[in-house]
């Protein structure tokens, strides 16, 4: 029992090494994560039902990585002297949720865009797939981010919903996934509790400007679940 304890600790101190070297971790883990993509890919070459979906799948979940990082460092710098226009509009964002940059039009062009791209790699029958699936998971996030600023699409994905407000509304040090959560899960930058999100803010997050409540959730008495 001791020599399973001690074990675990030193996994832990380990994690906790890897973790203030942030950036290799991180590196680590997308390699990790899409490198089995790309390798049984290769091993299914002259089957295509297998080798395009693989190969899309790890562009996509490349892209879903590059979100979260985007997000998180350039959308919310942790020093002034690093803010941008960029993370200055996404400021902007959050103090308007109803003002998005991508518009329809954009979304619109993104669509045929990236359908271009789906013909191009099936006429190649290449390893181009995975920039397509990385494509597509831009566009991808485009539209989900849409989706969660639609009131209607609550009843659908609830905690995706959850999870998109307490980033705008509370906790903008975390929730930095749009797409996918599982990257906060890995990075440590999940709430550490759930809470119910009070009415006003709701009304706030969907409605804008004009329902903006004069404090935002960390002075709302709220209930764990």
């Amino acid at each position: 029992m001791a020599t399973i304890k001690s074990n675990l600790m030193l996994i832990s101190h380990r994690l906790n090494q890897l973790h203030r070297n942030f950036e290799m971790f991180s590196i680590l883990l997308c390699v990790l994560a899409t490198s089995p993509f790309i390798l049984l890919a290769t091993l299914f070459r002259n089957v295509s039902l297998i080798f395009h979906p693989l190969l899309f799948a790890g562009g996509w979940l490349l892209w879903t990585w590059v979100e979260y990082h985007v997000h998180r460092f350039l959308m919310h710098p942790k020093s002034e002297n690093h803010k941008t226009g960029t993370s200055r509009s996404h400021l902007h964002h959050h103090k308007e949720p109803r003002e998005l940059e991508v518009n329809l039009f954009c979304r619109i062009l993104l669509l045929i865009f990236n359908c271009g791209l789906v013909t191009i790699a099936c006429r190649l029958n290449d390893y181009f797939t995975f920039f397509a699936g990385f494509s597509w998971g831009s566009a991808a996030f485009c539209y989900i981010h849409y989706l969660l600023h639609c009131k209607w699409t609550r009843r659908f994905m609830p905690r995706h919903h959850r999870f998109h407000i307490y980033h705008h509304c509370k906790y903008t040090n975390k929730c930095f996934g749009v797409s996918v959560s599982w990257w906060d899960r890995l990075f440590g930058t999940i709430p550490e509790t759930n809470k119910e999100i009070p009415d006003r803010i709701l009304a706030f997050y969907y409605g804008g400007r004009k329902n903006k409540p004069d404090v935002f959730m960390k002075d709302e008495p709220a209930t764990d679940r």
